[in-house]
């Protein structure tokens, strides 16, 4: 498990100040959210993820932070997520995966926590999880056609697709009570107990670290491997009754 080190907390904290300055009390609340908010950080890799909640979002309050955005996407910070109170009470039923991993992963930076009392319905959040898993299931098989005669392509597909399905398998997992596990290693291991090995996906996660490297003799069958447990679980999700 690993944290942003003391640098990358500087530079959230300034982001946050600058964000202040910009929108002074207008901004109502401001989180970072993702894995520089928990355990699954991930140097040179992971990006800093932020959302911002406003009274009203306006083409004024866009212009506000354009600047500070374009100052510090080249330091690996995402585009902010920026909502107004009205979209955030009614997205729920929308995005429910996306707030609620916002919900149960973020720390307040300025404001008060508007993430805090959201409230998602079950049923909402399985039919975003089918809609989610089966689109990107199918990007992922058009995406090999792609890349299939590249090695370095290939790996990257399946190392960056795997935090797209590992997130899908959060997800399942608490639809079928699983809440405990949220970081990605906990998900696969909670996973791994619900649904039987996922040993290319434990490889890739690895990689994705920089903790193991996959032979490039043998992509083809480690893609073969990945897209058989992606379809597991995509198989698991049609039999989860919200």
């Amino acid at each position: 498990m690993t944290r942003p080190d003391p640098s990358v907390e500087t530079q959230i904290a300034t982001f946050a100040a600058e964000m202040q300055a910009a929108l002074g009390d207008r901004l109502r609340c401001l989180v970072v959210h993702g894995s520089a908010a928990g355990d699954d950080w991930v140097a040179g890799r992971s990006d800093v993820n932020t959302a911002l909640v406003l009274p009203a979002v306006t083409l004024d309050v866009l212009e506000a932070i354009a600047a500070v955005v374009a100052r510090w996407r080249p330091r690996g910070f995402a585009l902010p997520v920026v909502m107004d109170d009205e979209y955030l009470a009614r997205a729920a039923d929308t995005f429910p995966m996306e707030l609620d991993d916002i919900r149960r992963q973020h720390r307040v930076l300025a404001g008060t926590d508007a993430f805090a009392g959201l409230t998602l319905e079950p049923a909402a959040i399985r039919r975003e999880c089918e809609y989610e898993a089966r689109g990107k299931l199918l990007r992922l098989r058009a995406l090999f056609l792609e890349t299939a005669r590249v090695p370095e392509a290939l790996e990257q597909l399946m190392v960056e697709s795997l935090k797209t399905f590992l997130v899908v398998l959060r997800h399942l997992l608490r639809l079928r009570g699983v809440d405990a596990a949220h970081g990605y290693r906990a998900v696969l291991a909670a996973g791994e107990r619900a649904l039987g090995p996922l040993p290319t996906m434990r490889r890739l996660l690895d990689h994705r670290a920089g903790d193991r490297h996959l032979r490039a003799e043998a992509l083809r069958a480690e893609f073969g491997a990945y897209l058989a447990e992606v379809e597991r679980i995509v198989a698991a999700i049609d039999g989860v009754d919200a």
